[in-house]
Formats: C-alpha cells, structure tokens, sequence
C-alpha cells in the first residue's frame, strides 16, 4: 500500500524549495522527511520503491500533515507520469510552488550542473550557451508556467499556491503564514534564518582538473573518490573552485532566454498576481 501524502512542495528547481520545506518543517502540524528529495512518484523503479516511501514518514505524529518536496515531480523530462501517480494516490493533494527570477535560477542551474556534475561522471561545458545545448532542462526547466500548467489542469487552481523567493526573502513570516493558511493550518512562527543549498558554496572544476579526468591514467582513480571528500581534498590545491566570475550571456544564450524563457515568465507573472516588470527579464 502507497504512502498517502497530504502535500507537495514539487518545484520549481532551483528556486529555494531545499530552504523552503526545512522552514515549512518547523510547523508542528507538518511532518516532512529528513531526505531531502525521495524522487518517489517520478521513479521508474515506483512500484518497488512503496515500502522504503512509507518507512520515511514513520516517525510522523498523529494527526501530522505528511508531505515532501522533490523538485523531479516538476521536471519536464518526468512531471507527466509524476502528476499522474500523484493524482492516484491522493486527488486532493495540495502543493506549493516557489519560482524565482528564471535568469538566477539558469545561472543557479549552471553552477549546478559544474558542482554535481562529478556526480555522474559529467562535464559541464565552460560556456553558457554550450551548457544550455548539452543540458536542456535548463531551458526547459526554467519555464515555469509551462510546468505548472499540468498541475493546473489535474488538481484544479485551488490545489496550489504559488510563492516568489524574492517575496519570501522579504517577508518570510508573511510568506510562509500564507503556506500555512494553503494547507488549513494555523499560523506559526519559525526561524528564517536558514539558508540552505547556497549558490556561492558550488565549486567547479579548474581547466587542469577538468584534463584530469578526461584522462584513464587518473579519471578511473578519481571516480573513486567520493564527491565530497573531492571538494576536501582539491579545493586547497586549487583544483576544485568557487564561482567568483560573472556568468556570462553571449548573443545565443540571450536570444534563447528572450525567445524561449522570457515569454513564458511574463505569462505566469500575469497569472500569478505580479507586474510583468517585477522580474528584470532584459
């Protein structure tokens, strides 16, 4: 038997849901998991997954909502089939979006894809635009309203509530009362001075490192090694560093946001109950 959950914090990626939920967290009459991200409803491995699903929530109180928020349900390479099985295993799921200026969450996304990309054994190209051909997600991704829209037509406009990190790093009481009002709870104070997944704690590969591991001599070795103890060992060598440039925008990757992000964001601001100029989209 599925785990029935009573809300979903399903994106956007990028935009702040890993803050957004440990604050949530703090509401007593909400329990969500210590794993961050359970991927459970997009897995394609679903149905043997059900038991580990229901082992997560064991800990939660009576009477406690049961959520998670695992930004793969608005992937689009996976939010049809994760809004399906969503639906299946409670039609009336409540969800809470976060978006933010899509230019950032690129940028977000980008430094993303240098610092896990060690992960699974990928190399991020060094320009914007190379990235965006080679990772299309981060196009895709980016277009919220096109996300969302699924979600809209399956559980109905009072299913979801959508928040903006810009308003959430603002106001943040303010912000998560109305999260809590979403899902018929009380308001709640809590800490907001959390600040998780932090973009100026992303390091990428140094050009030396990245020949590194273009080599069998010292990639296999390297592999072996766990990501994080990598981060140990090379950032004092120099050979695993932050991100201290400006990101560059060159001619392509600009007429790409403009031609495929930009219009999508001005509709879900207008959607949304923000001013087109709320996000500088130039």
């Amino acid at each position: 038997m599925t785990q029935r959950v009573d809300f979903l914090v399903p994106g956007f990626s990028k935009c702040g849901t890993t803050t957004l939920c440990a604050l949530l967290a703090q509401h007593p009459g909400i329990f969500i998991p210590s794993l961050k991200e359970p991927w459970y409803f997009s897995a394609d491995d679903f149905e043997e997954r059900g038991s580990m699903y229901r082992s997560l929530f064991s800990p939660a109180e009576e009477g406690q909502l049961l959520g998670e928020g695992s930004v793969n349900y608005s992937g689009y390479e996976r939010e049809a089939i994760s809004v399906e099985r969503i639906h299946a295993n409670n039609p009336h799921c409540r969800f809470i979006f976060i978006a933010r200026n899509p230019i950032q969450r690129i940028e977000s996304s980008y430094r993303e894809m240098h610092h896990s990309g060690v992960r699974f054994g990928l190399n991020a190209p060094y320009s914007l635009e190379a990235c965006l051909e080679v990772f299309p997600q981060m196009i895709n991704d980016s277009c919220y309203m096109s996300r969302i829209r699924r979600y809209l037509d399956r559980f109905g406009e009072e299913a979801i509530h959508v928040l903006f990190l810009e308003d959430l790093r603002r106001d943040p009481q303010g912000e998560l009362d109305k999260c809590f009002a979403h899902l018929s709870l009380p308001a709640h104070g809590v800490s907001n001075s959390l600040t998780l997944n932090r973009g100026s704690e992303k390091l990428k590969d140094s050009r030396l490192m990245r020949f590194l591991r273009t080599r069998a001599w010292s990639g296999v070795p390297l592999s072996r090694i766990r990501p994080e103890r990598q981060d140990e060992l090379f950032k004092p060598l120099g050979l695993r560093v932050p991100f201290r440039r400006k990101i560059v925008w060159d001619g392509d990757s600009r007429k790409r946001f403009e031609e495929e992000v930009a219009p999508d964001a001005r509709e879900f601001l207008q959607r949304f109950g923000k001013p087109e100029e709320y996000w500088a989209l130039s």
